[in-house]
């Protein structure tokens, strides 16, 4: 399936940003795409593809986290990080992320990782968009406080930039 050798890394990225584990992760994307294989007959010819196999991703993923949870977690990875510095920042967002409750990790990986735009991404989680808008400014809030940020100063636009964290 020329999809699947297209977009497999940038799904098994994504699955590792929500589960916080690349076998879970790996898990993750094997049950979304044997989901999307049963549909691939009503979805092929549209032009969401791609859109689709997200959120049933997501979906399974949101699924799985409300069932008992059958991790196992361990104190230290097997793998050991090099000194580079973005591998260490890289590892210390990925340990935040995974601290966060559900929806929020989904809700920033979905805007930051997959950048899409906060009416996309209650589109794909079937939430409304002051629900998306307050997770991500409670996630980034959580992340910064976790980093030892200061909190940005408000505006009175109305309108929030929650794309100012993106590096």
């Amino acid at each position: 399936m020329e999809f699947v050798r297209a977009r497999s890394l940038a799904l098994r990225r994504t699955a590792y940003l929500l589960c916080g584990d690349w076998s879970a992760g790996d898990d993750l994307v094997q049950e979304s795409l044997a989901k999307v294989y049963v549909a691939w007959p009503r979805i092929a010819a549209s032009q969401a593809v791609e859109s689709y196999t997200r959120t049933t991703m997501l979906r399974t993923y949101l699924n799985e986290k409300r069932k008992w949870r059958r991790e196992v977690h361990f104190e230290q990875l097997p793998e050991h990080p090099t000194d580079d510095q973005d591998t260490a920042l890289t590892v210390t967002l990925s340990a935040l992320l995974r601290e966060l409750p559900t929806k929020q990790r989904a809700v920033l990986v979905l805007r930051f990782y997959q950048d899409l735009s906060v009416p996309q991404i209650a589109e794909e989680l079937g939430i409304p968009e002051g629900t998306v808008k307050s997770q991500l400014s409670r996630g980034l809030a959580t992340m910064r406080v976790r980093l030892g940020e200061p909190e940005p100063q408000q505006t009175n636009s109305g309108d929030s930039s929650d794309k100012e964290v993106t590096s």
